[in-house]
């Protein structure tokens, strides 16, 4: 009697080959799609903050400027700057708000991402904030 080649003998329990690679695949791939997940809509997100910081100090330069003009000819300037503010916030087509407070103009931004990624978790956007403070000076 012979004994067939070692490519065609059988195993006692089956065949058993590739199913450990398949087991530690399957963590593996997750662990990637979560890491791309945290890349990609952390960048989004990290870029909306940008954003939103970027217009707060525009609608805040805007405002000083605006309020600067009217103080330069007597007038109250608070007015002005927070209509100015507001302005470029409607500009932008941001969420935030614009006040006025003992000569100091605050303004503020907010603004939503959708996730890409992440949505497959559950997270379906996230949110970013900005502000910005500037001084209209007493002539």
């Amino acid at each position: 009697m012979t004994c067939p080649p070692p490519h065609q003998r059988a195993s006692a329990g089956g065949d058993d080959r590739g199913s450990s690679l398949t087991a530690m695949t399957a963590p593996v791939i997750m662990a990637l799609f979560l890491v791309a997940g945290l890349v990609v809509d952390g960048t989004a997100q990290v870029r909306a903050h940008r954003r939103a910081e970027v217009v707060a100090a525009h609608a805040v330069r805007s405002g000083c400027d605006a309020g600067a003009a009217r103080r330069l000819v007597g007038q109250d300037g608070s007015g002005a700057a927070l209509r100015a503010a507001r302005q470029v916030l409607d500009d932008e087509g941001l969420n935030g708000s614009a006040s006025m407070h003992d000569g100091m103009l605050d303004v503020t931004t907010s603004t939503t991402v959708p996730t890409t990624f992440l949505a497959l978790l559950g997270v379906e956007q996230l949110t970013a904030s900005g502000a910005a403070r500037g001084e209209l000076h007493r002539i």
